[in-house]
């Protein structure tokens, strides 16, 4: 058949295939399939930008596999106490790689001793079951801030890290823009999961009111499959 072109969409209830048919034997193979899910037998080509809703999984399904996700909090208000909560979707057999906290605009502690930010990681919401109520920005009388767009890994290669490692010095591998002062980010529970698990996160100013917030902090998360994992 020769080619055919169409004025208007093309569609189908039962997807689409790209085949090819082997001249000698007749056989036909299926590279491509287009549907619900899209399977593609060779190299994607994208020009311009591409936009994906969900996870993003590299890698095939028996080897190594990077997936990540992204959730950005409601408006943190600069009023303490208040509990900022998002929640993302761990997927089944993966460790936790990295979580990188990225804020849309400054946040400023009080400047009173104890005035902190800290952050919650949990399987329920502020249980602290992975990182316990750990202040990102430790206020120990002097405001502390955390500057638009600078990324913090709060976990790091599936690490936490020493206190005041945000900073970026000659002598540790901050970002500029991070807080001077941090609590140490010690890991409690275990990265890993067998079963896929919901996972919590929580920022809190605490004692006193934030100095400047009034912003969202976008959260990018990224597991790692190994494939086979070590109980299977």
């Amino acid at each position: 058949m020769a080619n055919t072109t169409f004025n208007g969409p093309v569609r189908s209830e039962n997807g689409f295939q790209d085949i090819s048919v082997a001249e000698s034997t007749g056989v036909e193979t299926t590279n491509s399939t287009f549907g619900n899910n899209t399977s593609i037998g060779g190299t994607l080509g994208v020009t311009g930008v591409t936009s994906a809703t969900g996870g993003i999984v590299i890698g095939a399904a028996s080897s190594t596999q990077l997936i990540s996700v992204t959730v950005t909090t409601d408006t943190i208000a600069v009023t303490h106490s208040t509990n900022v909560d998002v929640s993302f979707t761990q997927p089944a057999g993966t460790i936790i790689r990295n979580l990188i906290a990225i804020p849309a605009g400054n946040i400023v502690t009080g400047g009173s001793s104890g005035d902190d930010l800290d952050f919650d990681l949990g399987t329920s919401a502020g249980g602290g079951q992975i990182i316990d109520e750990k202040a990102i920005l430790d206020d120990g009388g002097s405001a502390v801030t955390w500057t638009a767009n600078a990324p913090l890994y709060i976990i790091q290669n599936s690490h936490g890290h020493a206190a005041n490692q945000f900073v970026s010095t000659s002598t540790t591998a901050g970002v500029v823009g991070g807080p001077a002062t941090s609590e140490a980010i010690v890991i409690a529970g275990t990265l890993y999961t067998s079963a896929a698990r919901t996972l919590h996160a929580r920022l809190k100013a605490l004692a006193s009111d934030l100095g400047t917030a009034a912003t969202t902090v976008t959260y990018l998360v990224q597991f790692l499959h190994l494939g086979t994992t070590p109980d299977q």
